[in-house]
């Protein structure tokens, strides 16, 4: 049995396909305030911080 991929997940990836955030959560039926934590989280990581306060962290 495999395991399913989380819609905001197959949204992210349509937004690296070109789909806008907004044109994602319409195409996956999930709401855009979703959408744009899981980029915001995505990018905080990218940068290496905390995706939820926004601190540098230490390596």
């Amino acid at each position: 049995m495999r395991k399913a991929i989380p819609k905001t997940h197959q949204a992210l990836d349509w937004i690296g396909k070109g789909l806008t955030a907004a044109q994602a959560a319409r195409k996956m039926e999930i709401s855009e305030s979703s959408v744009y934590a899981a980029l915001r989280k995505t990018r905080a990581k990218d940068l290496g911080c905390c995706p939820t306060c926004g601190h540098k962290i230490r390596k």
